[in-house]
């Protein structure tokens, strides 16, 4: 407990002094307040002032974030400042830094859960390409626009509404970009992927239930029944996509967010209107699967779950440190 009387003169010191954690600095002038700002800027610390008066101005200024009084403070320190407390509480400054840690990490969930769509979607094009048309194309391009536009965004929008985890405040706050290496290997590299597979596993199979071989042309009912199964597959597999996206550390269930379980109930029943209401089935080129479609389209959720989680199993046990994981649980 210090006294700004009692602040040495060399900036320095200063910096040594106040960079320890429990330091509480009483009755500083506002030439001090700058100087702590910057004292502790010089230790790497990302520093927030808060201030009313005119002579408050340089040190919010100068600081990372500088918050201002909006009740009580005067015209210039609110133009000099960053942020404005409207009510001068300063348990608001912790309520806003809980939803920025959040609003972080629902970006990154939103970005994870459609560029996992993406790979899902692109892979039937790349293996058509890739065989020279011996394998068909398992969804068309109209099926693409559906999947983004009538299946996936409600569940996408949601994902931006999840609550704060009760980690969120735990730990050093994430930095860095929105769309990183973490993000793109759980896309790519693992939800994506297996979303994929899962899908083409179940296209494929249904195909040669029906008697098609590699290289063979496929009958056009058995065709749109398979494309089906497959549409379903991805549809089902962004559903659970969903809940794996909640967290990228733990597994969360299905609680939380009653508002996801909303846009998931619309999803399964805009997937039903899709499959069963004409014209759309003619149009889409997609059929509702057959018993055996609909147990290899839903075998989706589970998997795209299992597979998440222990990837998260497996990242808990590289990762033991308990205040690091909780970090990493806000992204």
């Amino acid at each position: 407990m210090l006294t700004g009387a009692e602040l040495p003169a060399d900036d320095t010191a200063l910096a040594g002094l106040l960079d320890h954690d429990g330091v509480v600095v009483a009755r500083v002038a506002p030439e001090d307040k700058l100087r702590i700002a910057r004292a502790l800027q010089s230790r790497g610390h990302v520093v927030a002032m808060t201030g009313d008066g005119v002579n408050d101005g340089p040190a919010l200024r100068a600081a990372d974030i500088g918050v201002a009084m909006g009740a009580s403070g005067t015209d210039v320190a609110r133009e000099a400042a960053d942020l404005v407390l409207l009510d001068d509480h300063f348990a608001t400054i912790v309520t806003a830094v809980r939803l920025g840690r959040a609003t972080f990490a629902n970006i990154r969930r939103f970005l994870t859960y459609h560029l996992t769509d993406n790979v899902a979607e692109l892979v039937p094009f790349a293996l058509w390409a890739l065989s020279g048309g011996q394998i068909p194309l398992a969804i068309t391009v109209l099926k693409v626009l559906v999947l983004g536009i009538g299946t996936d965004l409600l569940p996408a929008m949601t994902l931006g509404a999840e609550p704060a985890n009760p980690c969120t405040m735990r730990g050093a706050a994430r930095r860095g970009s929105l769309l990183d290496g973490a993000v793109l290997r759980r896309a790519f590299g693992l939800l994506g992927p297996v979303e994929a597979i899962t899908a083409m596993g179940a296209f494929l199979l249904v195909l040669c239930s029906g008697g098609w071989s590699f290289g063979a042309e496929a009958d056009s009912t058995l065709l749109v029944t398979a494309s089906g199964t497959a549409f379903t597959a991805i549809v089902l597999g962004q559903l659970g996509n969903a809940f794996a996206c909640r967290s990228a550390t733990h597994r969360q269930g299905w609680r939380g967010n009653p508002v996801l379980l909303a846009a998931v109930a619309v999803e399964v029943a805009v997937l039903g209107i899709f499959l069963f209401v004409p014209p759309l089935p003619e149009l889409l080129r997609g059929t509702a699967p057959t018993p055996l479609g609909w147990a290899l389209a839903a075998a989706a959720i589970p998997v795209v779950l299992l597979a998440d989680l222990a990837a998260k199993r497996h990242r808990a046990a590289r990762v033991p440190d308990p205040a690091h994981r909780s970090m990493e649980a806000t992204g």
